[in-house]
Order: structure tokens, then C-alpha cells, then sequence
């Protein structure tokens, strides 16, 4: 799978700018729960899913699931790790968890944008 990196940031940017006030640091159902991508040999909606189960949690590629919004598929577990290694609050509901890990990885793509982002 390929992602166009400047213009799927570029969605992504203009989504927070968008949500953030509603957000109240929970993570819209979008993100939380994300439409897959169509698979490209069967044509099923859907279905496409990052394969991340059995990936050693320092392995996982944040980036591709940031920018493919695919970090609802992550597990609480791995969403966890990523804030605790970024000094990110970690206990709550996915829906925080997701957040932080979008807004944490914002911030380290975009440190002037995102500084005070929690």
C-alpha cells in the first residue's frame, strides 16, 4: 500500500483544525473505529486491515497508521506503549488513548503546530 505523505498530512491537519475544540481530548469515531481502505484484488469495502497483531510493539510503523488513520486498529495494549514512551498520559479509554497517540505523533511531525498539544 502507498500513501501520498504531504497530501494525507494535509488532511489530517485540516481535520484537527476542524474537531479539535469538539474533541475534548477524545478521539472522534472516525479514528477510533476507521474505514478501511478497498481491497485491491477482491474489491471487498472495508477490508484492507493493518496486520499488527503479532508485531513487536517497537516494531510497529506509527506513521503509516497515522497517516493511513488507521490507529483505531491498534490494541489498548500497543496504544498504551506508544504513550508511555512518549511521557503521554496512558490510562483511560481508547478513545483517549487514540487521541494522544494522534496528537503525540502530530507533535513529533510538527513540533511548531502541535507544542502545546497534550
Amino acid at each position: 500500500m502507498e500513501i501520498d505523505v504531504e497530501s494525507k498530512l494535509g488532511e489530517l491537519l485540516k481535520f484537527i483544525q476542524k474537531k479539535k475544540g469538539r474533541m475534548h481530548d477524545r478521539a472522534p469515531k472516525v479514528w477510533v473505529e476507521p474505514v478501511l481502505p478497498r481491497c485491491q484484488h477482491c474489491g471487498r469495502e472495508n477490508s484492507v486491515e493493518p496486520l499488527i497483531a503479532d508485531t513487536k510493539r517497537k516494531d510497529i510503523n506509527w506513521l503509516f497508521l497515522l497517516l493511513a488513520q488507521m490507529l483505531g486498529c491498534c490494541t489498548i495494549k500497543q496504544l498504551k506503549y506508544f504513550c508511555k514512551h512518549t511521557n503521554s498520559h496512558r490510562t483511560g479509554a481508547k478513545d483517549r488513548l487514540v487521541y494522544s497517540t494522534y496528537m503525540g505523533l502530530c507533535k513529533q511531525l510538527l513540533p511548531e503546530l502541535f507544542g502545546s498539544c497534550s
